[in-house]
């Protein structure tokens, strides 16, 4: 769909919105990084919030936007407080605090992020588990990629965040990396973040021992067996080979290729 902003919704919509939000001072587009086809700042006298929204016509998005919603409540810091979510007028919207001054995460080899993010994904690693979510496992995320025996060591019952992208990693101004974008929040083996985030890094620049070594700062994927790990990240490579093929994005065939590449350091 195409981009929208909130005075395109119906009337019905801003109403709902003025109810939770109180009165709408300002409204900025914000383009990038994010799928909704509503994705804007709102200034309010309570202070700014991120807003993002779907019709309610596309039912297996807005599960996701409502998945992310309900894990934003329970982050304890590590990522933007969720403040409210309403259906009104056939749209579903949700809305988080705003983190002013914040920008994307830098995976660069020479990057500063990069400490602060390992020590983000170890704390993610400790949230509970929220009660009441939807939340389906690794092992049937990744199904039509594995073995049942590839299968079998991803399965797990920690909270993974599993789009560790650097738009979905924001700083702020003080230092602090906050985890943004949990819609797909899944089930899984503790250390698979980190593994996940060590594509990434191959996509950013980084060979695949370096990228295992940062990865390797998060304790559970140091504790992780080998043949865990190449698993995993057999089932990631087929993957990105399948995203790949229907996207012809720059940036999808450059993690394709980290994830071959992650794929074969892992065999060793």
């Amino acid at each position: 769909m195409e981009a929208v902003t909130l005075a395109d919704l119906p009337a019905l919509v801003r109403e709902a919105v003025a109810r939770q939000a109180g009165p709408v001072l300002a409204v900025t587009s914000i383009a990038a990084g994010h799928n909704s086809p509503l994705s804007v700042r709102l200034e309010t006298y309570l202070g700014p919030l991120f807003a993002k929204g779907l019709p309610d016509t596309s039912p297996s998005r807005v599960a996701t936007q409502c998945r992310e919603y309900e894990i934003s409540r329970h982050l304890h810091g590590l990522g933007p407080r969720a403040r409210w979510q309403i259906r009104a007028g056939g749209w579903h919207l949700v809305a988080f605090d705003y983190l002013n001054d914040a920008r994307h995460a830098d995976y660069r080899p020479e990057s500063g992020d990069l400490a602060s993010i390992a020590n983000l994904l170890q704390q993610v690693a400790r949230l509970p588990i929220p009660e009441g979510v939807d939340l389906r496992g690794a092992e049937q995320r990744l199904f039509a990629y594995g073995t049942e025996d590839q299968l079998r060591h991803v399965t797990g019952n920690t909270l993974l965040h599993t789009d560790l992208n650097p738009h979905n990693v924001l700083f702020t101004e003080d230092g602090t990396a906050h985890l943004v974008d949990w819609g797909w929040a899944t089930l899984g083996a503790p250390w698979l973040d980190a593994a996940a985030w060590g594509i990434w890094l191959v996509a950013s620049g980084h060979t695949p021992s370096a990228a295992h070594a940062w990865a390797a700062r998060v304790p559970a994927y140091r504790a992780a067996a080998p043949a865990a790990r190449h698993a995993y990240a057999a089932m990631a490579m087929a993957l990105w080979e399948d995203i790949a093929e229907v996207s012809d994005a720059p940036w999808v065939s450059r993690v394709r290729d980290a994830a071959g590449a992650w794929a074969a350091a892992t065999r060793s």
